[in-house]
């Protein structure tokens, strides 16, 4: 039974050709190309007093894995890269670090278009061995010039010319909007339509935790399970990075090692480095003991322990970005060394499964081994919410355990609507749709709409012209409407999807002229009683003669009329019909004796002229005569 659930599931998730998985083509284990772009006008001022950007671009520097491409670009009227492009290793993090605490709010305006255009250099055509994203953060608008209408020109520039350019190159667009002032509308673009994350930032004290979550989207490693900060170290792990996120900047952190031995601060020969700031403690350490570790500090749902090992995870890209209702094709294999685990007998102790979290909601998936390809498998949808998919990846053994995580942007249906009530019979309901051509692209719908009236009629519909309403007739007693739609088409990445959002339910009242019909029906009862009342005394004279007779046919006829008065005039008449039918028997059946007496008698002297004896009819003459 399970089999089958699972060949249904698939099979179902293929033919609706919503497996939303960015395209197998670019390797799962793609090197990380990150690059990110600092601003430091001068309202930074204002929504940054503290400068918090400094604390949060280390935070990301020092958790790109080793081996990445990255560098820091940080911009105002002009564009300075802080942190050359090239390889992450451990001198370059060191740079990286020192370099952050130049950030400042001098500059004078905000180049969003050249600083794009800068970092991206010598992304003119895609790599599918690299995984390209751009962080940005800014606090404003695009602002180059004291004339608006350069301003908007270079705007326009920015959406027309580069953006399309990234877009070819595969480049994610991740923003970080760190004020209200902020160009939203931008953002959004920006990283709607590569794929990218977009994150709305109210302080800059959340800047640490965002930046950390967009690493995770760009650049994610393979972490250990980590439980009321304990967590096991297995004898495969090189290196291992702590991220501890404090509330109080006092707050002293520790380590507990297998040996309950305590790590507390930076070791002289190299193998503990121990980076702190008011908000978190990187600690990283090199060649850790197996066994059961424990960080002495305040539980924080965002620490990890990020780690290097010769075992880790094969992950195949998720989207950054679905719709409600989009299915998601999720695949993990293991490496040993970077190179692919096939061995039966090893991927057999292997356990898997997903951790979805939405809305305050946990749900646990177990993930499928395909013997195929030697990976584990789940296939699954993103349910119609809007708001924030959390995924955990779970991955363990007897021998070893790692975590993956990733956020995916949920959004709604790819149709906003609008339902304009009618309360006139001739004039119909309107449904007005509106194409949400910022994640999908309109040109490719296909929506197919399913009306049930509220009397249970269905009406088949294809939808074609979305600047034309639905039109659903009215029904004068009110009622519940229900619109199911089946909508297929590309995203705004070129991604197809099916989808069937929520049914569009809206219910009407009666109708005025229907409320006036009904409030007339009343008076016209009211009428009739009225008229009625003098037959009540001849119900009760006629009832000791309906007891008596009791027809049985008129009575029933009668308990079937729903006014108790057309139970008395009927029973009335029938009782009479019935007693006249009665008297035209009884005459009739002694005008029949008397007849055939008559006919006896003749019979007789005819047999005896002939001879014949009728005994028949003596015997019938005597039985009479008894």
């Amino acid at each position: 039974m399970r089999i089958l659930k699972i060949l249904v599931l698939s099979l179902a998730t293929v033919t609706w050709t919503s497996i939303v998985m960015a395209a197998q083509s670019v390797a799962s284990n793609a090197k990380p190309d990150v690059r990110l772009l600092i601003d430091i006008s001068g309202s930074m001022k204002k929504n940054d007093p503290n400068n918090l950007r400094v604390p949060a671009l280390q935070l990301v520097t020092n958790l790109l894995p080793q081996g990445s491409e990255a560098g820091v670009w940080a911009f105002g009227r002009y564009v300075n890269m802080m942190v050359r492009l090239a390889p992450v290793d451990a001198q370059w993090q060191e740079n990286a670090t020192k370099s952050a605490t130049k950030i400042n709010s001098a500059g004078l305006y905000t180049n969003i278009g050249g600083v794009l255009e800068k970092a991206s250099y010598g992304w003119s055509k895609p790599n599918p061995s690299e995984k390209r994203s751009l962080i940005l953060l800014t606090d404003g608008m695009v602002d180059i010039s004291k004339d608006p209408k350069v301003n908007a020109k270079e705007r326009e520039r920015i959406l027309n010319q580069i953006l399309p350019k990234l877009v070819n190159a595969k480049v994610s667009i991740h923003t970080i909007a760190l004020s209200k002032n902020a160009d939203h509308e931008l953002l959004k673009t920006l990283s709607t339509q590569t794929d990218g994350w977009y994150q709305a930032v109210e302080s800059a004290e959340e800047l640490q935790k965002v930046f950390l979550k967009i690493f995770e989207q760009s650049a994610a490693r393979d972490s250990l399970p980590l439980t009321d900060n304990n967590f096991n170290v297995d004898a495969s792990i090189e290196e291992m990075t702590l991220l501890v996120f404090k509330q109080d900047p006092l707050e002293k952190v520790r380590l507990v090692a297998p040996d309950k031995s305590v790590i507390e601060d930076a070791s002289p020969d190299g193998s503990v480095r121990w980076f702190t700031t008011a908000g978190y403690d990187l600690v990283t350490v090199k060649s850790p003991a197996p066994g059961a570790w424990q960080i002495d500090a305040k539980v924080d749902p965002d620490n990890r322990v990020m780690v290097v090992s010769k075992l880790g995870l094969d992950v195949a890209p998720v989207p950054n970005n679905l719709l409600a209702g989009e299915a998601i094709n999720y695949q993990v294999g293991l490496l040993e060394d970077g190179k692919p685990i096939t061995k039966p007998d090893f991927l057999s102790l292997v356990e898997a499964r997903l951790v979805q979290s939405k809305q305050g909601q946990t749900s646990r998936l177990a993930m499928f081994y395909d013997s195929g390809n030697h990976q584990f498998k789940q296939n699954f949808f993103t349910d119609s919410f809007e708001g924030v998919l959390q995924l955990t990846l779970e991955v363990k053994s007897p021998t070893f355990e790692r975590t993956r995580n990733h956020a995916i942007n949920i959004y709604g249906s790819p149709l906003q609507h609008q339902v304009e009530i009618s309360d006139q019979e001739t004039k119909p309901h309107a449904i007005h749709f509106t194409v949400r051509d910022d994640i999908v692209q309109s040109e490719s719908l296909k929506v197919n709409a399913t009306v049930t009236q509220p009397d249970g009629e269905k009406q088949y519909m294809a939808l074609e012209d979305f600047d034309q309403p639905i039109e659903l007739r009215v029904s004068p007693a009110g009622g519940d409407y229900a619109i199911a739609l089946d909508i297929k088409g590309k995203s705004i990445v070129g991604r197809d999807f099916s989808v069937s959002p929520e049914p569009i339910v809206f219910s009407t009242s009666p109708t005025p002229s229907y409320l006036l019909s009904q409030q007339a029906k009343p008076q016209e009862e009211e009428v009739k009683e009225v008229v009625e009342e003098p037959d009540a005394p001849a119900e009760e004279e006629k009832k000791p003669e309906e007891e008596e007779e009791k027809p049985a046919e008129p009575t029933e006829e009668a308990v079937e009329q729903p006014e108790p008065e057309e139970e008395v005039d009927w029973t009335f008449w029938l009782i009479v019909g019935g007693g006249a039918n009665l008297i035209l028997i009884i005459l009739g059946f002694f005008g029949w004796r008397f007849i055939k007496k008559k006919g006896q008698h003749s019979s007789a002297l005819l047999a005896n002229e002939l001879g014949v004896e009728d005994d028949d009819d003596d015997e019938d003459d005597e039985d009479d005569d008894e």
